[in-house]
Formats: structure tokens, C-alpha cells, sequence
């Protein structure tokens, strides 16, 4: 687990001190990084500067000229001897047990950072993976997925969206020349019923194959990638509500190209999750760091729905994070373990078989879709 990046502001020396050596002779210390303050001025230096904590926990005085200077991204939590406080935000007693006043810091911080998005019964749940780098895992990621789904007993639609289509490497065991054609004619009559602006006739129920190996079904891959380049994301958008509308699917998990463009905003837009994957490498984080400035600036709405609904994934995790995190990230949300046997992967249901992995990507499932998942669901490796 990555410890959270806690900046503590108070103005006796005497408070923090055994805090401090709580947390490090505890298991806290395996869940939070305290940087503490005790003069106003150092603290608004730090919080002016590059490093961004996942969580402020101030007495007001530290707190009223930092959010004086405007909006604030970053999550904070009043501190206060009797539990109140003028500024309108959450806001903890200063003096009660550390066991207790670590653990509301940790649930306010993670509540105040993402609030979950309702999903009502029968509803199907959209995932969306996102990457800014080539070779990050995130197909890897969203198979596993949808496998792990599919194996717990619930319906997945798995929707490769990638101009090049990596999961085409994992074959199914029947294919048909009438099935491979499938996806064309389907796009095609998406086509004419935008024109006509009436999508009631269109059923995907004859363009879909089932892929036991992932334990999902599929779109196979398009054998034309002209059509896939001239798609809108109004087509993507039509396409995905198409899935969901039939009812058939508990889940449905998009994998999108790499980077920016018109299929990609349109799972931004309109799935409810978003996983992105990240690797713990300057490229990738800068990468990640430069996409999100361009969403933001070109397209703040999207920007602020977005970051309420993604979670960052680090992928290939040692057991410490090496590079810094880009400004908009808060937080890393989970990891994936780096598995070192898939450095010259052969045979591609490898990909699929690492129980290690499973474990992990069980715990995401958990996280994305949790009360959607049976609760005798194990950790162990299925299929």
C-alpha cells in the first residue's frame, strides 16, 4: 500500500511530536506520510510549491489565508479543540485517542476525494480503462477484469475500442468468417439510424460472440480499422448505450486507445468508473500529467465529472513509488504487482493465469463494483 500524503498544521510543537512517533511505531505508518507545520508561512510555502498531499488537516489559522487564496483541490479537514469550526467543511475534535482521530482522517479523506456514483438496480455499470502510455497494461488490466467479473457469475461486455485491437491475441476457440463481418454491419446500421435518429429497430443480440477465455462477450475485431478510425464519439457513445439498453449486462468494461481522441472522451463521458493505469516511470507520469492539463483546459466540465469518477491504478508495483506523482493526481488509488515472468510472454493465456495478479485485480473489481459482486466471491484464481 502507498501511504497517503498528510500535511499536519498546528501551532504547538507539542501536539505534533507524539503524533508523529504514534504513527511511525504503528501500523499507520504503513498508511500515512505526516508533514507537519507549526508556523502559517512554511505551511503556505509547501502548499504553494509542487507537492501535493492527499490531505490537510489544519487548525483554522493555518487554513483561512491558504483558502483565501482561492479554489483548493486538495481535501482538508478543519481541526478544532471543541469540533467546530467557522469554515464550512468537515472538521475533527483536536483531543481524542490517535487510533480514532487517524482512522476519521483516513475515512474523510478517501470520502471527500471520490464520492461514488449511484448505480440503481438493473442498471448496467460502465467501466472505462484509460492510459496515456503504450505497453502500461491496461488491456492486460481490463481482461482480467472482465474475467474476474464473469467468473463471480455476473454478464460482462467486454468493448475493445483500440485502433489496434492487442486483445485479438487471445483467441476464441470457434471463429466464423460471418462473425468476424458482424461488427461492420452493426456500425453500419448505427449510421443510418443516426441519420434517421431512431436506434429502436437495432438489437446487438446477433453481432455478439461469447470468448470463454475471458468469460465475456465481445465485438470480434473489426478487420477494416477505417471504420474504427471514422468513428465519432457520438457513435461510440450510441454504441455503448446500445449495450446497455438491451438489459443483458451487469457490467460492461470499454478499453480504450492510448492518449486523446473522440473514443476515448466518449468513454470519459460516459461511463460512471474510470480506471486509469499508470506505470511508476517519469514518461508515463508526465504523460499522464500533460493529458490531464489538456482535458482540463480544453474541457473543464468534463475535467471536474471526470476526476469525481476516476480512480489511478499503479501498475507494476515494486513496494515504493519512485517518481512523483503529476499535480492532478491526489492520490494512488490501489496497485497491481509487477510479475516478473511476463517480461517475455509466449503463450497469451499466461496473461490470464497469474494468481498474484487475480488477487489484486480482485480487489479492484471489489473497489469499482463492489456491491455488485456475490458475497461469497474468494480471492482465488477462477477459470
Amino acid at each position: 500500500m502507498i501511504p497517503a500524503k498528510l500535511v499536519l498544521a498546528v501551532q504547538e510543537s507539542e501536539y505534533i511530536e507524539p503524533l508523529l512517533r504514534y504513527v511511525h511505531s504503528s501500523e499507520y505508518g504503513e498508511k500515512l506520510r505526516v508533514i507537519a507545520f507549526t508556523e502559517v508561512d512554511k505551511f503556505l510555502q509547501y502548499m504553494n510549491g509542487n507537492e501535493r498531499p492527499e490531505v490537510v488537516v489544519a487548525e483554522v489559522v493555518f487554513l483561512t489565508p491558504w483558502l483565501k487564496q482561492g479554489e483548493q483541490t486538495v481535501t482538508w479537514i478543519a481541526l478544532d479543540e471543541l469540533g467546530q469550526s467557522s469554515l464550512k467543511g468537515p472538521v475533527l475534535a483536536k483531543y481524542q485517542p490517535l487510533p480514532q482521530l487517524l482512522d476519521a482522517i483516513l475515512d474523510l479523506s478517501v470520502s471527500q476525494v471520490r464520492v461514488a456514483p449511484s448505480r440503481f438496480l438493473g442498471k448496467t455499470a460502465m467501466i472505462g480503462l484509460l492510459s496515456a502510455v503504450g505497453g502500461s497494461g491496461k488491456t492486460t488490466t481490463a481482461l482480467n477484469m472482465a474475467k474476474q467479473l464473469g467468473a463471480s457469475g455476473l454478464s460482462v461486455f467486454y468493448l475493445n475500442l483500440e485502433t489496434m485491437n492487442s486483445s485479438a491475441v487471445f483467441p476464441r476457440q470457434i471463429r466464423s468468417r460471418e462473425n468476424g463481418q458482424a461488427l461492420s454491419r452493426l456500425l453500419y446500421e448505427l449510421k443510418a439510424a443516426q441519420e434517421l435518429k431512431d436506434y429502436s429497430s437495432i438489437s446487438i443480440a446477433s453481432y455478439v460472440v461469447s470468448h470463454e477465455g475471458i468469460k465475456a462477450d465481445i465485438f470480434l475485431p473489426l478487420t477494416n480499422i477505417k471504420e474504427w478510425l471514422q468513428m465519432s464519439k457520438n457513435d461510440v457513445c450510441q454504441l455503448m448505450q446500445l449495450i446497455a439498453e438491451g438489459g443483458q449486462y451487469d457490467v460492461i468494461i470499454a478499453d480504450t486507445d492510448t492518449g486523446a481522441g473522440e473514443r476515448c472522451e466518449a468513454v470519459m463521458e460516459t461511463c460512471e468508473s474510470l480506471v486509469w493505469i499508470l506505470l511508476d516511470d517519469v514518461i508515463s507520469m508526465y504523460k499522464s500529467g500533460q493529458w490531464l492539463s489538456f482535458i482540463e483546459k480544453s474541457n473543464p466540465s468534463l475535467f471536474g465529472d471526470m476526476m469525481q469518477k476516476s480512480r489511478f491504478i499503479l501498475n507494476r508495483y515494486v513496494g515504493s513509488l519512485t517518481n512523483t506523482l503529476p499535480s492532478h493526481i491526489v492520490r494512488i488509488d490501489g496497485v497491481l504487482p509487477y510479475i516478473p515472468s511476463w517480461k517475455q510472454v509466449c503463450h497469451e493465456e499466461i496473461l490470464l493465469s497469474s494468481p498474484i495478479f487475480q488477487r489484486d485485480i480482485l480487489n479492484l473489481c471489489r473497489d469499482v463494483v463492489g456491491d455488485l459482486l456475490p458475497t461469497t466471491v474468494g480471492g482465488q484464481s477462477r477459470g
